[in-house]
């Protein structure tokens, strides 16, 4: 992955902080977790909720509004993932989104499913519960901090029996992008489906669904994109709709002779109810995003800001840096020699910078900065300069 360009704390940078009240109390890098909110985005939900409050939840046009407004975050979630909104299904999670895809095929005993040894537990936990519940058996390629020849390693785990491979986009424990249309041109080879896990993905790296051909995409709201939690979304692409069935039927018709018509298009996944305030917010926070904050610039800003902090913790003498970085965006994951991360974590938190530890048991266990658009050059710098502060004190 080409080092991005140089990285300019302008104007521009500081009228969008602006709208991020969370930034100025601290160095905001976890976007890995959740995003800063926006004042506009809270704005339409506050206007909503009180709206609902006024008016009441009733009254004619009623569903004809909802129906609008939902329609409307689909649209804007598929141009920014650059797709047909009639691929995309509204979910209140990145993980609700992988549990329609997963629970969507019709398996059987002896199946199989592939992923990674870096995997979220939003991906092994589904995966483990349909390897309980129909026998189907699961199989990890070692990708170590993501930096290898992944395609072989996946290619070598595949069989006649394979029915999905189901990985992440961007690792949430490394910070690695991983190669999907390399991934997916192999699974077409077998005839095997692609799910992807894009919790850390969307916001931070451009998606592109049509060039790579995943066949599932599932997006959280609330992380890079800066939305309220519940929020998400499943892309689902257009000529693999018939491939997932609906878990759980919402928007459908049912006939007395006992058919039921799916929605059309990927909205029959969608399995309930949404907060109609919180899908407001988000509608307003990503039209702010496409707009005024700009996807091409947001997403060189977060590589080059990424960059930089890779580059910095590097020279500090025993900090090492586990994120690969010739195959990453602005996620830089590390660990100091003698501290365990979660101490790392917080003493960087009353120095002024937030970031994260990842702790798990399948995986590795490091500090995780997110640099996001809305950091500062000097914020970085800061990090950086704190982290063998720390180190001298511990």
């Amino acid at each position: 992955m080409a080092v991005a360009g140089s990285i300019k704390t302008d104007t521009k940078v500081e009228q969008l902080r602006a709208h991020l009240p969370a930034v100025h109390r601290t160095g905001y890098f976890n976007a890995g977790t959740n995003g800063p909110l926006a004042d506009l985005g809270l704005a339409a939900m506050t206007e909503a909720a009180t709206r609902e409050l006024n008016h009441g939840r009733i009254g004619s046009g009623l569903y004809e509004k909802i129906m609008a407004d939902w329609k409307q975050v689909r649209e804007r979630i598929g141009s920014i993932l650059e797709v047909s909104p009639a691929e995309i299904a509204l979910t209140r999670s990145t993980t609700e989104g992988v549990n329609i895809a997963l629970y969507g095929l019709d398996w059987r005993r002896g199946d199989e499913i592939i992923s990674t040894s870096l995997e979220h537990p939003g991906v092994i936990v589904p995966m483990t519960m349909i390897a309980h519940r129909f026998g189907v058996n699961l199989r990890y390629a070692d990708i170590g901090n993501g930096k290898c020849d992944l395609g072989a390693k996946i290619e070598e785990l595949i069989t006649p029996r394979t029915r999905a491979i189901v990985l992440s986009h961007v690792m949430w424990s490394s910070g690695a992008v991983l190669p999907l249309d390399e991934v997916t041109a192999i699974a077409r080879r077998h005839g095997v489906l692609v799910i992807v896990d894009a919790a850390q993905a969307a916001g931070q790296v451009r998606p592109r669904l049509y060039e790579s051909g995943v066949d599932a995409y599932a997006v959280s709201g609330q992380k890079w994109l800066c939305g309220p939690g519940g929020t998400g979304a499943l892309y689902v692409r257009k000529d693999r709709l018939t491939h997932f069935r609906p878990t759980y039927v919402r928007m459908a018709q049912s006939e007395p002779t006992g058919f039921v018509i799916p929605a059309p298009g990927a909205a029959r996944f969608e399995i309930g109810e949404f907060y109609t305030p919180a899908l407001l917010a988000q509608l307003a926070t990503l039209t702010w995003i496409q707009d005024e904050v700009g996807l091409d610039w947001m997403y060189d800003r977060i590589a080059a800001l990424g960059q930089k902090c890779w580059a910095g913790l590097a020279k500090i003498d025993g900090v090492t840096v586990t994120t690969p970085r010739d195959q990453m965006a602005g996620i830089v994951c590390f660990n100091v020699d003698g501290m365990h991360p979660r101490e790392v974590t917080e003493k960087l938190e009353p120095m002024g910078f937030t970031i994260r530890y990842v702790e798990y048991a399948l995986g590795p266990t490091v500090a995780r900065v997110s640099n996001s658009w809305w950091n500062t050059e000097e914020e970085v710098d800061g990090l950086v300069a704190a982290v063998p502060e720390i180190a001298s004190k511990r």
